[in-house]
């Protein structure tokens, strides 16, 4: 309690300044309407001008001055201000609980929203769908499924083995081209599922990040965790069931999908290291489009590609093959990598490794042709976990044209560490 003799002459003023830190500490906590509306807001400070209760009633600012004035002497003793500063924590407190409540509804909103959707494309998808679209990649990706439905199915293998967020740490190698990137896009899907995300790939999606990069995402698994890498080339079908043609947002034309390997395999016809084409997707790219000079990723591809044209006058579609045998170029890198790094598993407990084609549609949803799924652990054991998650495997010699053709999409073997190979004829 005041006490001198300057607090008993001033108790007026003191008393006044309580009334004020009270009635507007309550009504900060409380969210009380009665002191602060839209159109009455309590201003900043009562130190000069008018005072920041001019909207509250002297009836109002009396009750709840009173009901902290518990001694009835007209001024707010230590006791009394604890009281009020109590009342000020425990609304905090709860402001904090509705705060961490709000978000995580709308984290539980957005996953749900996700599901919803992926729900209602799958039921409703035959009511928009570009069938001729549909009659083309039935014809040469037999096996393809929407990319939600891989997200859940590798997802579901994985945590049979305890893969989780937690002890993960997730890399994929995919093209540049932005329509990977779209929200229900494999890559964006297990992003969000398996947490960060660490990017090996270029044009393509060849994983240009080389050795270094490997060695980076290797080491920043969590300690005695687990690595999941997926990897695949992307092509994209046209509303008329072109191959290697696709209707992006915003573009009344069609444009090339993917504009590298495409790109790539038309230089290879300019040079010509590959059988004339007539295929009209390869006029959607420009001369200038497909120089090399000063582009080493696409010089890249395109001395990879050149040995694998083989047969592609046999297959069922060039551009279709072109995207088997991207696959297989990335393959073959990545399994090279893993290979020849012999301090893999001094990071990590176990390496999953899937494998496939992106397949981008204007509408419809986008789809995944699996092509491979693996892991391997520590001991060296290898286990193939394809026909668990995805089912029969796709039958690539009608499509691809020759056996051969088939085999060199596996080359180099499909183990960590060497070993057999998993074809699929």
């Amino acid at each position: 309690p005041l006490t001198s003799e300057e607090g008993q002459n001033n108790i007026m003023r003191l008393s006044l300044a309580s009334r004020c830190f009270v009635a507007t500490a309550v009504a900060t906590s409380t969210c009380c309407s009665a002191f602060t509306t839209k159109s009455n807001p309590p201003p900043p400070s009562c130190a000069n001008g008018p005072s920041p209760l001019a909207a509250v009633s002297d009836t109002e600012l009396d009750r709840l001055f009173n009901k902290y004035d518990t001694d009835s002497n007209g001024s707010i003793n230590r006791e009394e201000f604890r009281a009020v500063a109590d009342k000020m924590r425990a609304s905090s407190r709860r402001r904090e609980v509705l705060s961490v409540a709000a978000a995580s509804f709308g984290s539980i909103f957005v996953a749900s929203g996700s599901n919803t959707f992926q729900w209602g494309q799958k039921q409703f998808r035959s009511k928009y769908i570009e069938q001729d679209a549909e009659f083309s990649q039935s014809l040469v990706f037999p096996t393809a499924i929407l990319s939600g439905d891989a997200d859940l199915a590798i997802a579901r293998t994985l945590r049979e083995r305890g893969f989780t967020p937690q002890n993960t740490l997730f890399a994929h190698s995919i093209c540049s081209d932005e329509v990977n990137n779209r929200s229900e896009q494999l890559v964006p899907l297990m992003s969000r599922r398996w947490g960060e995300a660490f990017a090996l790939g270029g044009l393509g999606g060849l994983p240009f990040a080389g050795k270094s990069g490997f060695s980076a995402y290797f080491h920043h698994v969590p300690e005695n965790g687990k690595l999941l890498i997926m990897f695949a080339p992307h092509v994209g079908i046209g509303p008329l069931g072109r191959i290697g043609a696709l209707q992006r947002d915003g573009q009344s034309s069609l444009s090339s999908a993917c504009g590298a390997a495409v790109g790539a395999y038309k230089e290879l016809q300019k040079k010509k290291a590959a059988p004339v084409d007539p295929v009209t997707v390869l006029d959607l790219l420009k001369d200038e489009d497909t120089a090399t000079e000063f582009d080493p990723q696409l010089g890249t591809i395109v001395d990879l590609l050149k040995p694998r044209l083989k047969d592609i006058d046999e297959s069922t579609d060039s551009i279709a093959f072109v995207t088997y045998q991207m696959y297989g170029i990335i393959r073959e890198l990545l399994y090279g990598v893993l290979n020849q790094t012999p301090d893999l598993f001094e990071s990590c407990s176990e390496v999953a490794i899937v494998g496939g084609l992106m397949i981008n549609r204007r509408i419809g949803g986008d789809f995944f042709q699996p092509l491979s799924f693996e892991t391997c652990t520590k001991d060296s054991k290898h286990v193939d976990l394809f026909e668990t998650t995805f089912g029969e495997r796709p039958s690539l010699v009608p499509i691809l044209g020759s056996e051969e053709a088939v085999e060199r999409l596996f080359v180099g073997g499909s183990q960590v560490g060497g070993g057999g190979s998993s074809k699929q004829k």
